[in-house]
């Protein structure tokens, strides 16, 4: 064997191997620096228009995929075995409970009194997410939770509360997804920043104004057949009371009405 040769083939490869890290090295602190820039010129941007954020900008690690939710087939002996509820079925995916003996709750509706009765009452009652109260209906409206966010379906709540005058809960109708990923490539999720320089880019964020909170989660706008929804992931920007959502990875931006 030519030790000599060989003595020199690994002393080049080091010497590529060293270049091509260090190259990355820089490359690295190149884009580092580049999106610490990015980030300064948006805050700067939103000083300069007396913009102000009222919250910390949430990050996000999620990924960047489509989820799909399919509504559970009902059974009624899925429900809890509670003397005072009685469930019926108003199709394969849509249960309807009425509670004989209504379920009291304090003037401010607290959040572990709501608990409460979702574990009580309610089939899988944890994976529901309190989404408001309609003053008018009676009604307390709730969406679903994929992981830990919240997945907005479309058109209506799979949870809504019944009350009556006293504040008490006398019945509920209730749909179940069952959810899993598109299969495919995970997307670089936008940060919560890029979103609102999307928003800014867009002038639909303008002088003076404030941005009152910026959450992520899942939203359907359509549903390609009735047992099914498509949820892609979205950043709810709302800005003195409007609501924009933007998609996480696509950037395009749509305004709840």
């Amino acid at each position: 064997m030519d030790w000599s040769r060989t003595k020199s083939i690994f002393i080049i490869t080091f010497l590529f191997i060293n270049t091509f890290l260090t190259w990355q090295l820089i490359e690295t602190h190149n884009v580092n620096q580049l999106s610490m820039i990015t980030e300064a010129t948006i805050q700067e941007v939103l000083r300069e228009n007396n913009v102000t954020i009222e919250q910390e900008l949430p990050e996000e690690d999620s990924s960047g995929l489509l989820v799909i939710g399919k509504l559970v087939e009902f059974d009624v002996e899925q429900f809890p075995v509670i003397d005072d509820q009685e469930i019926e079925l108003l199709d394969e995916y849509t249960a309807f409970s009425t509670i004989e003996e209504p379920f009291s709750l304090s003037q401010e509706q607290t959040r572990s009194e709501i608990e409460q009765f979702l574990t009580l009452y309610v089939f899988q009652g944890d994976q529901y997410r309190y989404a408001g109260y309609d003053q008018e209906k009676k009604q307390m409206h709730f969406y679903q939770a994929y992981g830990e966010k919240i997945a907005y379906t479309f058109d209506d709540q799979p949870l809504v509360l019944h009350l009556n005058e006293d504040q008490e809960i006398i019945s509920y109708q209730q749909r179940l997804f069952h959810f899993e990923e598109q299969e495919g490539e995970d997307r670089e999720i936008l940060s919560s920043l890029k979103a609102i320089e999307i928003l800014l880019n867009d002038q639909l964020i303008r002088m003076n104004q404030t941005i009152t909170n910026v959450q992520f989660g899942y939203y359907s706008f359509f549903s390609p057949t009735g047992d099914v929804q498509v949820f892609a992931p979205m950043w709810r920007v709302t800005v003195d009371g409007e609501v924009y959502l933007v998609h996480a990875t696509g950037g395009t931006v749509q305004q709840l009405t």
